[in-house]
């Protein structure tokens, strides 16, 4: 029988993904490189450079990546969205985004925007987080200390959920996290107490589309779910210096959404957060975008429109704020 000191938990074991160190120096390592502007690089070939050959093999295995929505485009048929999120792009940081540039991304093509500073933004379809933790880190040979998640939905799941089956990354990240191992010590990249996770969910309404299963929240045991909406979260020592945020646009869409959250866009707190944090992660999350936590089929909801304004206007903050409902 197994002793509880011997007990590993699957973060430590079959989910625990040793990175290597960055820098030329450095025995195994890699140096970090920032793509030219129009470069695309396969999350495959870039987690096999910065995990190793076996380790990488071994994350893919374990780890399994969302299809796009299954949305029938044009006379032909065509279903151009439903393929995997595989690939970044490294595009020039741009003020406002276009329809042209939401259309790559539901196509499974991740945007990096790089500005002056060093700051990079990221625009994905899916919330793939490690995916970016890799990329990053394989870009720069930077890792987050802390991290502010707004979502409609938790993405955690419990020890339980991992060792029966492949977990899907975008609905499981969270808890991940703590299996991706920094160079040298093995420490987790993020600890579950190093993720700020803020959400609210508006009641449903007879436009919203999708299932309503009764629950949208499952955070780890140590988190008050009764101080889980934005002002109790931004109040918390430590948050408002997360160098790295994570926004799913369900969290401020529908409209009733809009209207539950659209504060912290306001909040000069959340501003400073804004200009500040290395790196920012968007996404559009386009399957939940109009309500409802499971969508049969699985397609396009709400006005991916409305998406593009809502990145334009979170990504150019801090700045005067209209808060137009989309």
């Amino acid at each position: 029988m197994l002793r509880y000191s011997e007990w590993k938990k699957p973060t430590d074991a079959a989910y625990a993904f040793q990175l290597r160190p960055s820098g030329s120096g450095e025995a195994g390592g890699f140096t970090p490189e920032i793509p030219g502007l129009g470069v695309r690089r396969d999350i495959r070939e870039v987690a096999r450079e910065v995990l190793g050959e076996e380790e990488a093999e071994r994350f893919e295995r374990r780890v399994h990546r969302w299809s796009g929505p299954e949305d029938v485009v044009g006379d032909a048929g065509e279903k151009p969205y439903e393929g995997q999120q595989l690939t970044f792009e490294e595009s020039a940081w741009s003020g406002t985004l276009t329809m042209r540039d939401i259309d790559a991304v539901l196509r499974g093509n991740i945007r990096v925007m790089r500005g002056r500073s060093g700051q990079a933004d990221y625009l994905l379809r899916d919330h793939h987080m490690l995916d970016v933790a890799l990329y990053h880190y394989r870009t720069t040979g930077e890792l987050p200390r802390t991290l502010f998640h707004a979502d409609r939905h938790s993405d955690w799941c419990k020890d339980s959920y991992l060792e029966a089956r492949v977990p899907p990354q975008a609905a499981t990240w969270w808890r991940l996290f703590e299996g991706l191992k920094r160079p040298g010590d093995r420490a987790p990249v993020l600890n579950e107490q190093d993720i700020f996770f803020t959400t609210a969910k508006a009641e449903p309404t007879s436009r919203m589309t999708g299932r309503d299963v009764g629950f949208s929240t499952v955070v780890p045991w140590f988190v008050d779910t009764s101080a889980l909406h934005w002002p109790q979260v931004l109040a918390q020592p430590g948050v408002t210096q997360a160098d790295w945020l994570s926004l799913d646009l369900d969290y401020f869409q529908p409209s009733p959404q809009l209207r539950l959250c659209g504060g912290l866009l306001r909040d000069p707190r959340f501003h400073g957060m804004m200009e500040n944090a290395r790196v920012r992660v968007f996404v559009l999350s386009p399957q939940f975008t109009n309500g409802g936590d499971k969508i049969d089929p699985w397609e396009i909801q709400g006005s991916i429109h409305s998406s593009l304004r809502l990145l334009n206007l979170l990504r150019q903050l801090p700045g005067k704020v209209r808060l137009d409902a989309p």
